[in-house]
């Protein structure tokens, strides 16, 4: 009994546990485990299983292991977190791309065994793939990818069907990605003078609107029954909830220059959609090889068609209208997400110095005016 070392037929040494267990009733249970690799983890587990039998915390193997909870997958975490992303999330679709490819990876991976060294091999697959634009993934995506798996995990904690989140405290790349690429009005009239007749009514309210790409391209035409879509004679775009990334209800009214693109464009006689596809009759699914032309006849490189977007907000910014007016005309909820549209150039910094200057030299003035500014201000009062 006790602690003792056997060596098998293959010449391999292992220690092993044999031991009475008092439990706190008196009962004495016997404890018995074989191949521990060093004499000192046997001593801590025998250790171990007498202080659980004093404490009354003792349960044998065959009992543990019925109480164990079964091991989940990372799919099968994912699939129980989807209906809550579905119910709870403005972006249950991206999240649903993201799932796609962290379930191929490690999809199959009991939950609880995930570590450090899975994610660094997960990331370092997802950089030897390719994205849509034929460049590797970028941090900031890998980096959403891993959040995501997080609060899988924690739900599944949440719910009971895990004890822990293993990847917990992995930490992020946190690579900085934010494009500063802002359209100006010069370099927008090159590519409007390049994009073909199609395009460019879509890229004028792209500009002057800031919507987004997909709100612009399912536009429909306003009708007696519906409210919902681009009414000329008003001059606004109401979009539906469901038309919109953050499924709100939001109205956009449209420039001079853009009623102007709308009004001179073709219209489809029964066509309910604003920017159809000619062939399909539906609208445009993608129009980025017509961009791609557009730019390459302005002689422009490194653009791309959400930069307009971008645009738009650094130019309302600019133009002094009010940051929460601009969240608002965008459809920007949080200020984190507009902070990353919203580009502060050193141009931009340096015409706030300017004003500041302007403004302490009136006030300068001011005091002259009223006696405050002269050297006799610091003499003392007179009794």
């Amino acid at each position: 009994m006790g602690i003792s070392k056997y060596t098998l037929s293959n010449g391999k040494t292992f220690w092993q546990v044999n031991t009475w267990l008092t439990l706190p009733d008196g009962t004495a249970k016997r404890f018995s485990k074989r191949k521990i690799p060093t004499r000192e983890q046997a001593v801590a587990l025998e250790a171990k299983k007498k202080s659980e039998a004093f404490e009354g915390r003792y349960l044998p193997e065959r009992e543990a292991a019925k109480t164990r909870a079964p091991s989940l997958s990372v799919a099968e975490a994912w699939r129980l977190y989807e209906p809550v992303s579905a119910r709870d999330n403005d972006s249950h679709a991206t999240d649903r791309g993201r799932a796609a490819h962290v379930t191929a990876h490690v999809g199959n991976r009991a939950a609880s065994s995930l570590t450090l060294a899975d994610i660094e091999a997960y990331r370092e697959a997802r950089l030897a793939e390719r994205t849509k634009r034929g460049a590797a993934p970028s941090p900031a995506t890998l980096d959403r990818e891993v959040e995501l798996l997080k609060r899988v995990l924690n739900h599944a904690v949440a719910c009971g069907k895990l004890s822990a989140n293993s990847v917990a405290k992995v930490k992020l790349l946190r690579k900085p990605n934010v494009r500063r690429t802002v359209v100006d009005e010069d370099l927008f009239a090159k590519l409007l003078a390049a994009a073909e007749p199609s395009l460019r009514p879509i890229l004028v309210v792209l500009f002057d609107t800031g919507m987004r790409l997909r709100e612009a391209l399912n536009l429909r035409w306003a009708t007696a029954t519906d409210a919902y879509g681009l009414d000329l004679a008003s001059g606004t775009v109401r979009l539906h909830p469901e038309a919109t990334k953050g499924n709100d209800d939001r109205v956009v009214h449209l420039t001079e220059r853009a009623l102007a693109a709308l009004r001179a464009m073709p219209r489809r006689l029964g066509c309910p959609f604003v920017f159809p596809n000619p062939e399909t009759g539906r609208p445009w699914q993608d129009v980025r090889k017509a961009w791609q032309r557009a730019c390459a006849g302005a002689g422009l490189d490194g653009i791309w068609i959400h930069d307009l977007r971008r645009s738009f907000a650094t130019r309302a910014r600019r133009a002094e209208i009010p940051e929460s007016v601009v969240m608002r005309m965008g459809g920007w909820r949080t200020r984190a997400v507009f902070d990353r549209y919203n580009v502060v150039a050193d141009d931009d910094v340096r015409e706030a110095a300017r004003r500041l200057e302007a403004a302490a030299g009136r006030r300068g003035r001011v005091l002259d005016e009223i006696g405050g500014g002269g050297a006799e201000d610091t003499k003392a009062p007179r009794s």
